[in-house]
């Protein structure tokens, strides 16, 4: 089955500010983003 016509995947962290603090958009939609990348994030900005 293909992913044809699929929009692309991406993720996203943005602070209590409105400031994008990590963004990742993949242009592959069988590819998932990055969940380490997205915690580690939200480690060093989520407080």
């Amino acid at each position: 089955f293909g992913l044809k016509g699929v929009t692309k995947r991406s993720a996203f962290v943005i602070d209590k500010q409105g400031k994008i603090k990590y963004a990742e958009i993949l242009d592959d939609p069988g590819k998932i983003p990055s969940f380490d990348k997205i915690k580690e994030t939200l480690e060093q900005y989520g407080k």
